[in-house]
């Protein structure tokens, strides 16, 4: 295909071998990187390595048909000359593969160095971003784990799981002074309301709970559907949305819920947006896939990740049909992570176009979770490895 600019579902997939920067450090090492538009045949390279500059930065050419266009440490920026679309690599600064020694489902980081992250042999740990030491492993849930965050403290972890429980623990002391019960089904998916004195809960029986912590009670069912809810977002409402009134005066144990809206991606393909204290239905959409994960952008936007490799962009003033749709691979969105910081990566004719960024490192396997710290983004892994990229 022609060069010049694409929508986002025109662009190719560049792939490159996952331990490309071990591989180009040595002389002659040898790396292979290929291009593919989706139904069409891969085109496929070579990326060379001479060895080491005085500097430490691999030395590399290109065969026919792509180009290197900037190489760092632990980053390299891959043109495919034809299509124009260029992908930068980041290579994991670190790699914590003693956390865990099953799959790694669940993580979140704060800006404190610490980590809280789960495995599929039920072990909950906490432990030090900057060493990878464990300092507490959180024991008490009967069943597996499906998710761990951190209260914006960043000293507090909520988690839930397969026994229905949300548990509340100190980080510092490992203690779990409240739980909280009232779902049918394991619960997958929660997040905070603001400084998290409420938080929301997401699970197979189908319900959106809401919850106070101090009163470790449910103050109310914010939905209830006959699916699966795999996932859930809490964002502010777009000033021009109608929100409604509560039926009833809400509760003194509910705190920041007047202008929050709550999106759930659901096992039937749907996605439905609540108003959280009206408990309205704003908007309901369809997919022809599961939902497995959303995420609110900002006031404006949301972005949803499909099992079919489908990722779509919302407006939400008017969400009936997808702003830019993303269908690039076959393989399950697992989860998506907002990053309000950027950086522009211009090309030498100062264009930012057609240009991708793409974590390496694990070799097929799924990332099931992710997580920034202001300063790193940390996966966590199938072959049981959390990995850390410094993004900055």
């Amino acid at each position: 295909m022609p060069g010049g600019s694409r929508s986002p579902s025109e662009i190719p997939v560049i792939t490159l071998q996952c331990d490309w920067d071990d591989v180009i450090r040595k002389v002659n090492g040898t790396v292979w990187v290929c291009c593919k538009f989706r139904g069409q045949t891969s085109y496929e390279g070579k990326i060379h390595s001479q060895g080491l500059s005085n500097e430490g930065i691999p030395r590399v050419t290109a065969t026919e048909g792509f180009s290197v266009r900037a190489i760092s440490r632990s980053t390299i920026q891959v043109k495919h000359d034809d299509s124009g679309t260029t992908y930068i690599f980041q290579a994991p600064t670190g790699v914590f593969s003693g956390i865990h020694s099953k799959s790694v489902i669940s993580l979140d980081v704060t800006s404190g160095n610490l980590c809280a992250s789960v495995c599929t042999e039920n072990k909950l740990h906490v432990w030090d971003t900057r060493v990878g030491l464990v300092s507490r492993t959180l024991e008490g849930h009967v069943g597996d784990v499906y998710k761990c965050r951190f209260f914006p403290s960043g000293i507090v972890i909520l988690s839930g799981g397969a026994d229905m429980q949300l548990k509340i623990w100190s980080a510092e002391t490992g203690q779990c002074p409240v739980t909280l019960r009232g779902h049918t089904a394991a619960i997958t998916d929660i997040c905070m309301v603001e400084r998290g004195r409420n938080i929301i809960s997401v699970s197979k029986d189908g319900t959106a709970r809401l919850w106070s912590c101090g009163e470790a009670m449910c103050l109310a069912t914010l939905l209830k559907l006959e699916t699966t809810i795999n996932s859930c977002s809490l964002g502010i409402a777009n000033n021009k949305m109608q929100l409604g009134e509560p039926e009833q005066s809400p509760s003194e144990h509910e705190v920041g819920t007047g202008n929050k809206v709550l999106l759930v991606g659901c096992e039937d393909g749907t996605v439905n947006c609540i108003a959280v204290q009206s408990r309205k239905k704003l908007f309901s959409l369809i997919h022809n896939s599961a939902v497995n994960c959303v995420a609110v952008l900002s006031a404006e936007q949301f972005i949803v990740g499909c099992q079919d490799g489908q990722i779509l962009l919302y407006e939400s003033q008017q969400p009936s049909e997808p702003v830019v749709r993303w269908f690039e691979s076959n393989s399950a969105i697992l989860c998506i992570l907002p990053v309000k910081e950027s950086v522009p990566v211009k090309s030498k004719d100062d264009k930012c176009r057609n240009v991708r960024v793409e974590l390496t490192g694990p070799d097929c396997d799924p990332v099931y979770d992710i997580s920034y710290d202001g300063t790193c983004i940390y996966t966590a892994c199938r072959d049981a490895a959390v990995r850390k990229y410094d993004v900055t």
